[in-house]
Formats: structure tokens, sequence, C-alpha cells
């Protein structure tokens, strides 16, 4: 995979508080509106295959919808068991409506 920014989807439909899931070359990823500042996982919960897309937004912590694990969105990092594996995160950038995200 290249290590350049790649289209992923539209700002307009990530609005503020709202999760998203977007796949790319067959993985699956969480866009995560913060504030209106974008961030980037991998989609599925480390301590057991769900999609983090369909639970909740807190703040900046997303919440599983199977086991109640929740992740900071900044830094990948679980804040609440059962889940004590960090998830991929990835950087991202907006350009107008555009987001943007780094796959290297």
């Amino acid at each position: 995979m290249s290590d350049e920014f790649v289209s992923v989807a539209e700002l307009s439909k990530l609005g503020p508080g709202k999760l998203l899931r977007i796949v790319v070359d067959g993985h699956a990823y969480m866009l995560a509106n913060v504030d209106g500042t974008v961030f980037a996982t991998d989609d599925m919960c480390t301590h057991e295959d769900a999609s983090l897309s369909t639970g909740a937004l807190h703040g900046d912590c997303v919440s599983c919808p199977l086991h109640g694990s929740r992740f900071n969105v900044r830094t990948g990092e679980p804040s609440e068991e059962p889940a004590e594996k960090a998830l991929q995160t990835y950087e991202t950038q907006v350009i107008g409506d555009d987001i943007r995200l780094r796959l290297g």
C-alpha cells in the first residue's frame, strides 16, 4: 500500500459526534468526527470481532456495541475492559468536503 493520502469519504456524510465505516482495499476503517476533527482507526474491536462504527461515540471515545470496551479514537488506546489491545490509528486530512486517509 502507498504511504500517500487517499480520498475515502465526504465530510458532509460524517457530522460531529458521528461514526462512519469505510472499506478500502478490503480493509475496514472507522472514521469519527470529534468536534469537527476527523480521526481514523481500524473498525474491528481488538477484544472480539465487532464493528466499532456501530457503537457509540462519547466525546473522543468509542464504545464497542458487543461488550462495552471503550477506545480513545485519537490514540487507539483502550480505556475500559474487556479490550486490552489498542486499535491501529491512521492519519487523516480534510480538504474541503474530502476526507483523506494515509494508509501506508
